[in-house]
């Protein structure tokens, strides 16, 4: 098993979760995982997805089809020491032991805005 914290910036869901989540996880668990079982633990804290329009943070932030996070998600992971890993554009890499990974589902600075 191995660590990883998830900090959402999206109000709704930072209001539940103001310090992020700290979050238990297979050893090759990927970005897609931690993003999993946020949902599990968002679901299980509040019954329901709390932003409207949405029904998971996954549904909100991934393009299943073309395996890739949205145009105006903003993803950021490091290590520890602070060590740069590319979430972004590999959503499937294993994760390194204590990563923290940041998502801002709807990046502000976005030119190019996707529907979900």
């Amino acid at each position: 098993m191995k660590k990883a914290v998830l900090v959402i910036r999206q109000p709704e869901i930072n209001r539940i979760f103001p310090k992020g989540l700290q979050l238990l996880l297979e050893d090759a668990a990927c970005a897609l995982d931690v993003i999993k079982v946020a949902d599990e633990e968002i679901r299980r804290r509040r019954g329901k997805f709390p932003v409207k329009g949405f029904k998971s943070l996954l549904q909100m932030t991934y393009h299943p089809n073309e395996e890739r996070f949205y145009k105006q998600v903003a993803v950021q992971a490091h290590t520890k020491s602070r060590s740069f890993v590319n979430a972004r554009e590999n959503p499937k890499m294993i994760l390194p032991n204590d990563a923290t990974l940041v998502l801002i589902p709807e990046g502000g600075c976005i030119t190019e805005w996707e529907e979900i």
